[in-house]
């Protein structure tokens, strides 16, 4: 499902924008320069183009609104002790690559799914699904467990195309998480797609709940059923169910019914075999609730035609009619509940089948093997060249052929998947005829004197997992929606049958949806100004992609006495910037990793730091903001002293030595529950690298009680601001913001708040 087209106006015509030769609208409120047609949003998702003009969607709008300390943005130079009222809308212009393409088969136990099926069958608001249907996804540790989430992103960048031998290919961004065999500790962990290589083992989980049951319910499964196959048109007295004999029936159909309890015999999941391959099950169009199971079989086929019959009518006790046409032999049953039952587990005609999750997840080797003979004696072939051998499948449905190559797998016949992409359309005898891909199982037999045996295996086992090499590892550029899970307990999940990682909660910056309480700029502003709060901060997401609305409310907040901060990844344009002087005060602007070119890229999607230089340079140069560096220090990906180095000597060079710098300490959250916290020595080296690059105001935060979140005299050495966390416990600065004991001068902006003392974390807006 791609997001709604945007018909009409919502919120305020944006400033932000100009028009280009192309027909598009170029919105500039941040340096992705979004090229937005006709009733589309930009990456942002809150601006969006309506009858050629740009529109911010979220004026008015607020999503949050909390009174927090000004220490907390964190900005430790500008009217200190201070309390502000901090606000958002929805938005965000960073992308989170942490997901897989829409094609992506998931084991659930409703059957293979893809997860882009589990997202439009969700209850949606915009890029978030609620499944209503309690979906349950197995998860590395080989139990079901239920999605809580699932998300939709746009996306333009690589996917990777991980190929591994036996298993479909798998497609994801280049920074989700895959569990791979680790041979040092001989475990199975966690590495980001984009660190595989060739010599790395996938890890397939084995089953710990699988199905042991020893029948089907039948009256539960067409309850199920009746919801999808019913028309409205006819009255509900035709699909009442009851029971009579230990039978089900229709209680208007002439058909003799099914057994109650349908026992999860080898005969029946052969039956089921055979269904798959040749069968199919139709609404008769002209009696309404009546539905008739057909399987279609060559005339040669008489072995095969004389146990299909025997089964259907040993286990159900049908009647079966023969009819000929031409080359071809039907057996045609005419029992609505054996037709319904068949359509609800099995799928209705070639192009939705499917194997049903009671057979694919059983437990019971020898039930597997017989819906694997039922269904390769239908729809299977063999063929051989010298020694080698290959028995094998195709189907027009992706769902049936990789529930079949799973069976296979779990039987270690050790199957290969293929996909032969066919023209959509071809011609024949002058007719144009829609085609569609073929989907292929095909299994290595290898011929000696003993017979045909399955070729040598590439497989290592392990406990809890099957280990799968990988055997080539591609990238390809694509545009278009990508999606990911949250799943309670182990929150993981397999894609392409392969353990991974699964996504975490979304927080406010990556809500794409219109919404909010609805309030005015002088609403907003008077929202501070009664709760006694001496600025305004714009935070959460990045405040120029609601430009225009924060330009409005930092006005009337101006008029207040309030002053205006920013909370920024700096991702500017000139445009924005020239904005900033009519009405911003303070920036604080966020690096992460340092900038390092392939950090950033890697995690937050933008080709380079470059354009947070241009910002930070515009907003020196033209106004004047005062401005606050920090910079997240991510373990193991985004701590590189040299890189550290390199931003601290730029910020010497063109902000000034006493520029404020603060390295954050990193902890677990959202997309990133998979490194550690940053340690703490970590921090401490990358304080000491600015110090040495001549940065006079240094500071560690996120590490409540370190010596470093105080402020220091750049001469004497002594406390001039000691901190604990976000509270002051001692100032010892004159009315200039002059060191009390040696009158050394500091850039430090406005006198200590009266408010420092205050309970300054108080939600107003949730």
């Amino acid at each position: 499902m791609l997001p709604q087209r945007l018909t009409k106006p919502a919120g305020k015509e944006a400033e932000l924008y100009r028009r280009l030769p192309n027909g598009r609208i170029q919105c500039t409120a941040c340096a992705r320069l979004c090229q937005i047609a006709e009733g589309q949003v930009g990456l942002c998702g809150v601006r969006g183009v309506v009858n050629d003009k740009l529109y911010l969607l979220v004026y008015g709008k607020i999503i949050t609104g909390h009174i927090d300390p000004i220490e907390k943005k964190p900005v430790v130079h500008y009217r200190p002790g201070s309390k502000i009222f901090s606000v958002a809308t929805t938005g965000c212009n960073w992308l989170c690559n942490y997901c897989f393409s829409p094609e992506t088969a998931v084991l659930t136990d409703q059957g293979i799914r893809t997860i882009q099926g589990i997202f439009d069958e969700s209850s949606q608001e915009a890029e978030i699904g609620y499944p209503s249907n309690d979906v349950r996804v197995l998860t590395h540790e080989g139990h079901f467990r239920k999605v809580l989430k699932v998300f939709r992103h746009p996306y333009s960048g690589d996917l990777l195309r991980i190929r591994p031998f036996y298993l479909p290919e798998v497609r994801c961004t280049p920074n989700h998480n895959v569990f791979v065999f680790n041979e040092t500790t001989n475990t199975v962990e966690k590495r980001r797609a984009d660190q595989l290589t060739t010599n790395d083992f996938l890890a397939v989980p084995k089953i710990k709940d699988g199905i042991v049951s020893a029948n089907i319910d039948s009256i539960n499964v067409l309850q199920s059923a009746i919801a999808k196959t019913k028309r409205r048109s006819v009255r509900k007295s035709v699909w009442n169910l009851w029971e009579k004999d230990s039978k089900i029936l229709f209680r208007m159909s002439r058909s003799t019914g099914i057994p109650s309890k349908i026992p999860l015999t080898k005969e029946f999941a052969e039956l089921l075999g055979i269904y798959c391959a040749e069968g199919s099950a139709t609404k008769l169009k002209n009696r309404p609730n009546s539905w008739i199971v057909t399987f279609s079989f060559g005339s040669h086929e008489r072995e095969l035609i004389g146990e299909t019959e025997d089964l259907l009518r040993t286990l159900f006790g049908v009647k079966v009619a023969h009819v000929r046409q031409g080359s071809e032999l039907r057996l045609e049953v005419h029992n609505t509940p054996l037709a319904i039952l068949l359509y609800s587990t099995c799928g209705g005609d070639k192009y939705t089948k499917r194997v049903p999750e009671f057979v694919l997840y059983h437990n019971s080797n020898d039930l597997l093997h017989s819906f694997l003979r039922g269904y390769i004696r239908g729809d299977g072939y063999a063929t051989s060249h010298k020694k080698q051998a290959w028995m094998g499948t195709t189907s027009v449905s992706r769902e049936l052929s990789l529930g079949v190559w799973y069976i296979m797998f779990r039987l270690h016949l050790l199957p290969r998947f293929y996909v032969a992409e066919n023209s959509p359309s071809y011609e024949i005898e002058g007719r144009v005829v829609s085609r569609h891909n073929d989907y292929l199982t095909r299994v290595l037999l290898t011929r000696s004197e003993e017979g045909l045996t399955v070729a040598a295996s590439k497989l290592r086992d392990s406990e809890g997992f099957v280990l799968v090499p990988i055997r080539v590892i591609e990238r390809d550029t694509y545009k278009g929606s990508v999606y990911n899970m949250e799943v309670e307990g182990e929150h993981s999940y397999s894609a392409s049958f392969i353990a991974v990682s699964n996504c975490q909660n979304f927080d406010i910056s990556q809500r794409r949806k219109v919404e909010g309480v609805d309030a005015s700029p002088a609403d907003v502003a008077g929202m501070a100004e009664s709760r006694g709060c001496e600025g305004m901060a714009y935070t959460y997401n990045q405040p120029t992609i609601f430009m225009e609305y924060a330009r409005d409310i930092g006005r009337v907040a101006r008029e207040k006495g309030i002053f205006n901060i920013f909370v920024s990844n700096g991702f500017d344009t000139p445009e924005t910037v020239g904005m900033m002087k009519d009405f911003l005060d303070c920036m604080t602007v966020d690096f992460k990793g340092s900038g390092e070119t392939g950090f950033v890229r890697r995690y937050i999607g933008i080709p380079s730091a470059e354009p947070i230089y241009q910002t930070l340079l515009e907003t020196k140069r033209k106004t004047n903001v005062h401005i606050e560096i920090t910079d997240l220090i991510v373990p193991e990906v985004g701590d590189n002293l040299d890189v550290a180095r390199s931003l601290s000597r730029w910020v010497y060079d063109n902000l000034g030595p006493d520029t404020p710098i603060h390295f954050l300490r990193f902890h677990p959250d959202y997309k990133m529950m998979d490194l550690p916290w940053t340690p703490v020595q970590t921090l401490e080296k990358h304080y000491d690298v600015a110090r040495k690059e001549g940065l006079r105001y240094v500071y560690i935060g996120n590490v409540p009680g370190h010596p470093k979140e105080s402020t220091y005299c750049p001469e004497c050495g002594r406390v001039l601001i000691g901190r604990y966390g976000y509270d002051i416990l001692e100032y010892n600065l004159d009315k200039n913001s002059n060191c009390k004991f040696c009158g050394c001068r500091t850039p430090i902006v406005g006198p200590l708040s009266k408010s420092w003392r205050d309970d300054r974390f108080i939600p107003v807006v949730n």
